[in-house]
């Protein structure tokens, strides 16, 4: 018996309806596109701030506990997610040592603050954020420096010699939409992350001038 044409409609879809449906879907897809991957860069540019910020909150904290002086150093590495001993200061880098003596060259030794650099904790920039671009930069956060240390004392406060870190900017050059934030160090030794896009004097992202 031949079925009928209502019969034959319900038993999938048709050429056209597939393609209309791929067009859609394909219509999508470059819509959801660049917000996926804005989104996946702005993930970046936090972990590399809130690691930076770590590193620098945990160098004054040894420092208060130790009542010593102890460096937070950007450093370079070679091969993202790795920090080995050919690495040099950096006022360009996302990756950092915590240490008791300059860490240039070091970055590899083992954790122990026995002997040698004597290092204390150290996180290379592949780890979540290998995409990031990093500049020091002056306490306005406006004009690029060299200063790749902070030295803090027994009191938690940053020495001036050597020159201390500022204000960190960090952002992807992946993308012009995505936002920059900035790691400030104020003269006091206080660690925060700010986000220079924020206006409202209400929004506690704001960034402050020191």
């Amino acid at each position: 018996m031949a079925m009928s044409g209502s019969a034959r409609a319900g038993d999938g879809f048709s050429l056209i309806e597939l393609m209309v449906t791929l067009a859609v879907l394909g219509a999508l897809l470059l819509a959801v596109t660049p917000l996926v991957r804005d989104w996946m860069f702005d993930t970046e540019i936090r972990n590399a701030a809130e690691s930076i910020s770590t590193g620098l909150s945990k160098a004054r904290a040894e420092a208060v506990r130790r009542n010593e002086p102890v460096l937070f150093s950007l450093v370079s590495n070679d091969s993202p997610g790795l920090l080995d001993n050919n690495c040099a200061l950096s006022s360009t880098s996302a990756s950092w040592v915590v240490s008791l003596d300059n860490p240039a060259d070091h970055c590899a030794d083992g954790l122990d603050t026995s002997k040698g650099k004597r290092l204390i904790a150290r996180h290379a920039r592949g780890d979540g954020a290998s995409g990031v671009t990093v500049e020091v930069r002056d306490a306005t956060c406006k004009s690029a420096t060299v200063q790749a240390q902070v030295l803090f004392n027994g009191f938690g406060r940053a020495a001036l010699e050597p020159a201390p870190i500022r204000c960190i900017v960090v952002r992807h050059p992946g993308s012009s939409t995505t936002r920059t934030l900035h790691v400030v160090l104020n003269s006091g030794g206080t660690v925060r992350t700010c986000d220079p896009a924020a206006t409202d004097p209400r929004d506690t992202r704001r960034c402050l001038v020191n």
